[in-house]
């Protein structure tokens, strides 16, 4: 599960600025903002949480705008992002102290007694009932007392609230508010990160939720513990919410989950998941968010290399560490021949597909020669990008008693040699395209004028002429013409 590090309203919350509110709203209607840290799932959930806050009559305001009620949905991977969570309790407090400050998700369920003493704060809740926040509000004690709901977490079957957005807001004018802080850590099951989300329920992509927990228990992972054991979402539940986000203009689906390839539920698996979804009238796309080693179903190589199928030519597979030795440590279950063979066989399998992973520096004991077995693996990989982040110590994994803790300067110039690397390889992975013409799902126009998109197999593209109408949403081919940083300039074809 990828950490995105962001304070954003839900992909597809509708927001308003305060002006808007103060025009044609009711001055009753109490406002609500979210701030979402961490992975992708955090902000599938977060966009559930603000439907649902919209049904019980809240307007959704952007992040920066004052509020009666702040969401704040945790993420504790690293140490980082626990501190990260207090610094923006603390500022949330003081742009109003009258506000009801509400801290759910992962953090909260890691250490909820922590969360309560900070000033501010007035409900906190873990993992298993954060979806129920609207029940709680009401039951919070107007005598300062803080409400903590922590009940154990649920290992059956679960279902999703599934929630159309108010009628009554969606006529009103949905204006793009979005703000994106730099990425700094990806923890160990990783999905992708799509920069310029979009938070109109007029996205072109959103997250079908259909796992959560884990059971693999790797070494440095506190998700288990903050998220439970694996369980699945039942069939039908997902079902529905499909067909709602495809009636509601969703061109893409990006499924995700803690550990995806391992869903199962009855005789379903995560195929019939991507087989539902490929029926659906409206919907253009589906791509896998993260999906672990081992669990890859062979069945989809040849789905992404059909021009007619809607799954897109994308894998994100952790690796973690090239070293077999640190990747016994890790508790991950597999070699790294096992992985190398892996990545070959779906990269041979299917045309112009893209490969990203996750890799970790400076685990416990990790010497310079696992360090360069690491180095020397991506270099032979066909990867088009990494996501790479510092081990992290997290108290009640087994790796946070390992001894020979490696120095931060140490995994820095680590993270950095990798960094380096990745960067490399994304643009000679965007320099085989060139000259091409790829199909982009368009996003909003910035303010700066400028558009921009991704094709299936995750480049980024931006459109390199000025464009006098917004292309959200739509799918429209370009000339891929010319490298620029980690995108490329797409033109339009003349006639």
């Amino acid at each position: 599960m990828s950490l995105l590090s962001e304070t954003a309203l839900p992909p597809d919350s509708e927001t308003f600025t305060t002006d808007e509110l103060n025009e044609g709203h009711e001055p009753a209607k109490k406002r609500v903002s979210f701030h979402t840290l961490g992975c992708r799932l955090n902000q599938s959930e977060t966009g559930v949480l603000a439907r649902s806050f919209e049904q019980q009559g809240y307007a959704v305001v952007p992040d920066y705008a004052r509020a009666e009620v702040y969401v704040l949905n945790t993420c504790t991977v690293t140490e980082h992002s626990d501190a990260k969570n207090r610094q923006i309790i603390r500022k949330l407090h003081r742009q109003n102290p009258e506000a009801i400050i509400a801290v759910v998700g992962c953090y909260a369920q890691i250490d909820p007694e922590a969360i309560a003493k900070i000033e501010g704060v007035s409900l906190v809740i873990g993992s298993e009932e954060k979806m129920r926040i609207t029940d709680y509000l009401d039951q919070i004690d107007s005598k300062n007392t803080v409400l903590i709901v922590r009940p154990k977490i649920n290992k059956t079957t679960f279902t999703a609230p599934v929630i159309p957005h108010s009628s009554a807001l969606s006529t009103q004018k949905l204006r793009k508010q979005t703000k994106t802080i730099e990425r700094d850590v990806v923890p160990a099951n990783s999905t992708l990160q799509f920069s310029g989300t979009t938070t109109s329920h007029q996205s072109t992509r959103t997250s079908l939720k259909i796992q959560d927990g884990c059971d693999f228990m790797c070494s440095f992972c506190i998700i288990p513990f903050a998220r439970g054991r694996s369980r699945y979402r039942e069939f039908s539940n997902l079902q529905e919410e499909a067909k709602m986000l495809v009636q509601e203009g969703i061109r893409e689906i990006v499924i995700t989950g803690v550990n995806v390839g391992t869903y199962k539920t009855g005789k379903r698996t995560l195929v019939d998941v991507v087989d539902f979804l490929n029926t659906l009238p409206g919907l253009s796309r589906i791509r896998i968010s993260s999906i672990e080693p081992t669990t890859v179903p062979e069945i989809l190589f040849q789905y992404m290399s059909d021009k007619q199928h809607k799954l897109v030519p994308f894998f994100h597979i952790p690796l973690q560490s090239g070293s077999d030795k640190i990747l016994q440590k890790m508790k991950r279950r597999y070699s790294s021949a096992e992985y190398t063979d892996e990545i070959w066989r779906a990269f041979e399998s299917v045309p112009d597909l893209c490969i990203g992973t996750d890799v970790m520096v400076g685990f416990p004991e990790e010497s310079e020669t696992e360090f360069k077995s690491t180095l020397k693996l991506l270099k032979k990989l066909p990867l088009a990008y990494f996501h790479v982040f510092p081990f992290s110590a997290r108290n009640g994994t087994p790796a946070f008693k390992m001894k020979e803790q490696v120095p931060p300067t140490v995994k820095q110039q680590r993270g950095e040699k990798l960094r380096l690397l990745s960067t490399k390889k994304r643009r000679v992975f965007h320099q085989k395209f060139l000259g091409q013409s790829r199909e982009v799902l368009w996003e909003s126009m910035k303010p700066d004028g400028t558009i921009s998109g991704y094709t299936d197999n995750y480049i980024r593209v931006v459109l390199n002429e000025l464009y006098n109408s917004d292309l959200l949403n739509q799918l429209l081919p370009v000339r891929l013409k010319e490298l620029k940083g980690q995108t490329i300039l797409g033109k339009f074809e003349s006639g």
